[in-house]
């Protein structure tokens, strides 16, 4: 049997170090634990709240959320726009020492962290909470790309999280969006080399005869050689009740997906507060389309940064 596993986004700073062990850093920070047969991985957005895409590339790897908040302020306003924009309805939430609950949930009733069980720090408690998610692993194999490097007499190693299906070893893969091809030389999880992958696991793969650039963060590996790149949208937008902006012909600001940050300039169409409109989005490179949400995201305003979002299938 393959490793299962799911990721959590974990935000409040004292949460992801006491439940797994720390790896990889940048301006998200990977923590690890293996449980039974599970494997868990804890993102951290450890450059948030100066930058904006640190918070929505752990939302991007995740899926279920830990959120730790001591107080209603411009922070958590933002990321309950950003949790929303991006669809995250599975979560926890923590009461820090100065949060009020009824304060809290007052303030976010019509978002999805409404939904969120309050539960305890108790670690033991809490990763047993949620290791009980589990990731869908049917249908073809994909693998999101977070972070790449070269290990000499390895090659290029890459790490990231598969998103779907099962990765196994020697499996011929498509890297997205330039649609290039690629093989799985070795699979690890937690260490270990292993045969295959299910969705929800955090893996490093051995690829032969690719640089470390070909496979950067945001670049999909998959076992489908038939998905779509465009650099021309035609959405329904719907923006946030709380941007600082409506949105129109000629304005420019960053999609993300999937990890991916692509510069958009509205075409045609336009978008007030809290409405949602169809528009037609310019980008200034290829994204593979992949089902789910696109964020509108707008780094160089006051927060909240996040604009709103569309839905892409």
């Amino acid at each position: 049997m393959p490793f299962k596993g799911n990721v959590t986004a974990t935000i409040g700073k004292t949460v992801a170090p006491s439940l797994g062990k720390k790896g990889t850093s940048s301006d998200v920070t990977l923590y690890n634990f293996k449980l039974q047969d599970s494997v868990l991985s804890f993102v951290e957005p450890s450059s948030y709240p100066d930058k904006i895409q640190s918070l929505v590339s752990s939302l991007n790897m995740a899926d279920q959320v830990v959120l730790k908040m001591d107080a209603v302020d411009v922070a958590f306003a933002e990321t309950v726009v950003a949790l929303d924009a991006l669809g995250m309805g599975k979560g926890y939430l923590i009461m820090g020492g100065g949060a009020v609950e009824d304060t809290i949930k007052a303030f976010a009733k019509d978002s999805v962290i409404s939904s969120y069980p309050v539960v305890g720090e108790q670690v033991v408690e809490l990763r047993e909470k949620l290791s009980k998610l589990e990731v869908d692993s049917s249908g073809d194999a994909i693998v999101q790309i977070d972070h790449s490097f070269s290990v000499k007499g390895v090659g290029t190693v890459a790490l990231g999280v598969v998103k779907k299906g099962v990765l196994h070893k020697h499996d011929e893969l498509t890297i997205y969006p330039e649609k290039r091809k690629v093989l799985a030389k070795s699979i690890q999880v937690q260490d270990t080399d292993v045969e295959e992958a299910a969705a929800g696991v955090r893996l490093g793969l051995a690829l032969k005869d690719v640089s470390p650039e070909d496979v950067s963060r945001g670049r999909i590996l998959s076992t489908s050689d038939s998905i779509e790149s465009t650099n021309a949208l035609e959405v329904d937008l719907t923006l946030s009740k709380y941007s600082p902006r409506q949105v129109g012909e000629g304005d420019v600001f960053l999609v993300n997906a999937w990890l991916n940050y692509v510069q958009a300039r509205v075409v045609s169409g336009s978008v007030s507060k809290g409405e949602t409109k169809k528009v037609k989005l310019s980008l200034e490179k290829e994204l593979a389309i992949m089902p789910g949400r696109i964020a509108l995201l707008d780094p160089s305003q006051k927060m909240p940064r996040v604009l709103g979002f569309a839905n892409l299938r």
